[in-house]
């Protein structure tokens, strides 16, 4: 009896429309809800691009809802996303390899299959990138897979060891960043900033655009890298331990949701709000500080909320589960949206940042709902070509 092993009729208040492989309902629930702070966070930070971000200064500046919002983006969506997205991509690669088999291990195809796919989100990224949202995510992701390609077939031993040579490198390499961005005052001299928000032709705002994400994927490979393999590292070599489906991890599920769980809130509500007053009071310098510790600091709320959603969450991660198989459509949708809406290309709508916040959610709600009508079976079309490589 497994994590995910469930009854055949759904548990209460579990709508029965819902068909969900149950090997699969974690990991697609986790990664449906890993989502929402990506989207939440690239809406509301849009303005600041691409001079500042991830997130932006509240909207209206004097609103105390406006603040209190960002506060609490900050301290429970900034950076989430990213973390366990990269954590369930490695945990996706340990499942995608086991479910095809020891025997096509033996001819290499499990290499091949996923280096086909990493070069096709490599094309999908570099076009995202280049035309519609600067922020792109894909092509790193692209980049971390190639280089963990030989990850499933790996020892755990040697998983390990690599897992901690590169969260190694990150941190040494997080250092000069740090001392740069606390002692080079220059670089934050108070100047009217560029934003992708600002009305513009599309000649001048694709520029913009694209400059700015040849900019993010040059400073990602120096100094981003390193922790993003390592995420991914770790949740491979989970997904080879099935950590969120063996019944024998329980007890170390459970522990790490009691010791982790409320420590971890803490600390993000102190760094989110230390985060939101840099934001108010336009401090760019702390504000690029803090936005480069959010990755780090991230961390520690999903340790103990993950195990938490596991043990005490799963039907909840059931009803999310259809949209965790289209979350590259769902990802897709929310930059061509914000492109409309927001940039200074499109409609360039002077949202605040509620506003923002409850547009993204409502987005993200609208495809939870899209995705239990599709039903289990039917996939979109990126999603299908993604998966025929």
């Amino acid at each position: 009896m497994t994590l995910a092993a469930l009854p055949a009729a759904p548990p209460p208040g579990v709508p029965t429309g819902i068909q969900v492989p149950q090997r699969h309902a974690p990991l697609d629930g986790l990664r449906a809800l890993a989502l929402l702070p990506v989207i939440a966070v690239n809406w509301i930070g849009y303005a600041a691009l691409p001079d500042g971000g991830p997130l932006a200064a509240p909207k209206p500046a004097d609103s105390l809802v406006a603040q209190a919002v960002l506060a609490l983006v900050a301290t429970l969506l900034a950076g989430k996303g990213l973390a366990l997205l990269s954590f369930l991509f490695g945990y996706s690669q340990a499942v995608s390899f086991r479910e095809r088999g020891r025997h096509a291990a033996s001819c290499a195809e499990p290499d091949g299959h996923r280096s086909r796919r990493m070069r096709r989100l490599l094309w999908i990224g570099l076009a995202h990138g280049l035309l519609v949202y600067s922020g792109d995510i894909l092509t790193a992701y692209a980049l971390c897979g190639v280089l963990m390609l030989r990850g499933p077939t790996m020892r755990l031993r040697q998983l390990r060891r690599r897992i901690w040579v590169w969260a190694g490198v990150a941190a040494l390499l997080l250092m000069p960043s740090l001392f740069w961005l606390v002692f080079d005052h220059s670089s934050f001299a108070p100047e009217a900033p560029r934003s992708l928000a600002a009305p513009a032709s599309w000649a001048d705002w694709w520029a913009l655009n694209a400059g700015h994400y040849l900019l993010m994927q040059l400073g990602f490979v120096l100094q981003g890298l390193p922790l993003f393999v390592a995420w991914m590292l770790a949740g491979l070599m989970a997904g080879r331990l099935q950590l969120f489906t063996h019944a024998r991890w329980r007890p170390l599920l459970k522990r790490w949701a009691e010791r982790w769980l409320l420590p971890g809130l803490l600390f993000n509500a102190i760094f989110g709000w230390a985060w939101s007053q840099a934001l108010c009071d336009q401090n760019h310098q702390l504000d690029a500080i803090y936005g480069l510790l959010s990755l780090f600091v991230a961390v520690l709320m999903p340790i103990g909320l993950v195990p938490w959603l596991l043990l005490h969450g799963q039907r909840w991660l059931i009803v999310l589960a259809p949209a965790g198989r289209h979350t590259l459509s769902l990802y897709l949708g929310s930059s061509l949206l914000s492109l409309a809406c927001l940039s200074g290309a499109g409609w360039a709508l002077p949202l605040g940042t509620l506003a923002l916040l409850v547009a993204s959610l409502l987005y993200w709600a609208g495809w939870m709902i899209l995705a239990r009508r599709l039903g289990p079976r039917r996939r979109l079309p990126l999603e299908t070509w993604l998966g025929s490589a």
